[in-house]
C-alpha cells in the first residue's frame, strides 16, 4: 500500500509539472504573436525604403511619375525622349537628348544644345515635339521649367520659344487649318518671322536668365480664343513643340547656349501638379 500511495504521489506531480510547463509556454506564444503596439502619441518608426535619400531631389510637382491629368505622356523625360520626337537641326549641330546633369525634378531633363559659328548664317532650330491625338475638350494649360546655362547671344533673333498647333482645325477663322500660337519664353521683344497662320504671345521680351529653374504657365485655351477667334475644333492631332532656335542670323557671331526643358504639362489647370 505504502508504495502505490507514493506512485500515486509522484504521478500527480508529474501531471502538474506538464500542465505548468504547457501554460507557460501558451503565454509565451500570446506575446510573441505580434510588435509591441506604441504608446499613445508616439508614431512608429519609419521603413528605411521610405525614407528620403539624401541628396536626391524630391518632385514638388510629381511630373516624373505618371499624372493622370496631363496629356504629355513622359513629361518629365524619365523614359528618354519617348513619344516626344528630337527635331534634327542642321548638319554639323549637336541633337537634342536627354541628360541627368540637370533636373528640376526627378533625374532627368531634356537637354538642346544651340550653338552657331561665326559663319553660319540664316536659321537653325534645336527642339523636340509630341503628337496629341484630339483631346475631348480642347486643353486649359500648358506649363514647365526651363533652365538656360551659358547664353551667348550671336544672334539678334536668338530665342526660345514652344509651339502649339492644331492641325487640321475646322473652325479658324480666315480658313487657317494649321493655325499656331507660338509662346516666346525669351530672348527676342517682336514676332521674329511674319507666316499667316502663327500668332505670338510674349512672356519675355528679354534675354533668359540663367543659371535658375523658370517656371512658366500660359492659358493656352484662351489664349487661343483671343488670337484667333476661336477656339479650335475637328482638328485632328495636336503637336506641342519646345525650341531653342535662332533666325537670320548675319555672319561674324559665335552663337551658344544649353536650355533644359523638364515638368512639361498640359490639361487642365486644376490637375496641374505644377502650380505652386
Amino acid at each position: 500500500m505504502p508504495g502505490t500511495v507514493l506512485m500515486t504521489r509522484r504521478r500527480w506531480i508529474t501531471l502538474l509539472l506538464v500542465a505548468a510547463l504547457a501554460f507557460a509556454a501558451g503565454c509565451g506564444g500570446e506575446k510573441a504573436a505580434g510588435p509591441a503596439t506604441p504608446a499613445s502619441g508616439t508614431p512608429p518608426a519609419a521603413s528605411p525604403s521610405a525614407a528620403a535619400t539624401p541628396g536626391t531631389p524630391i518632385p514638388p510637382s510629381g511630373i516624373g511619375a505618371d499624372v493622370p491629368a496631363n496629356l504629355f505622356q513622359n513629361g518629365g523625360f524619365e523614359s528618354g525622349y519617348a513619344p516626344w520626337v528630337p527635331l534634327t537641326p542642321q548638319e554639323g549641330s549637336v541633337p537634342p537628348k536627354v541628360t541627368s546633369a540637370r533636373a528640376h525634378s526627378g533625374k532627368e531633363a531634356a537637354l538642346l544644345m544651340l550653338s552657331a559659328t561665326p559663319e553660319d548664317t540664316g536659321s537653325n532650330v534645336y527642339g523636340f515635339v509630341q503628337e496629341l491625338s484630339p483631346p475631348a475638350e480642347f486643353p486649359e494649360v500648358i506649363s514647365g521649367y526651363y533652365r538656360v546655362e551659358g547664353w551667348v547671344r550671336g544672334a539678334p533673333k536668338q530665342y526660345l520659344e514652344f509651339v502649339v498647333a492644331a492641325v487640321g482645325a475646322k473652325n479658324i477663322p480666315g480658313g487657317h487649318v494649321n493655325p499656331q500660337t507660338r509662346y516666346v519664353l525669351a530672348g527676342v521683344s517682336e514676332p521674329p518671322l511674319d507666316i499667316p497662320y502663327v500668332k505670338y504671345v510674349f512672356l519675355s521680351r528679354q534675354d533668359p536668365p540663367t543659371d535658375q529653374w523658370v517656371y512658366f504657365e500660359v492659358p493656352i485655351r484662351k489664349d487661343f480664343e483671343e488670337q484667333w477667334g476661336a477656339v479650335p475644333e475637328g482638328y485632328e492631332k495636336l503637336e506641342v513643340f519646345f525650341e531653342a532656335r535662332y533666325d537670320d542670323k548675319p555672319a561674324g557671331a559665335e552663337a551658344s547656349a544649353n536650355v533644359f526643358y523638364d515638368d512639361l504639362y498640359i490639361g487642365p489647370a486644376q490637375g496641374d501638379p505644377n502650380r505652386p
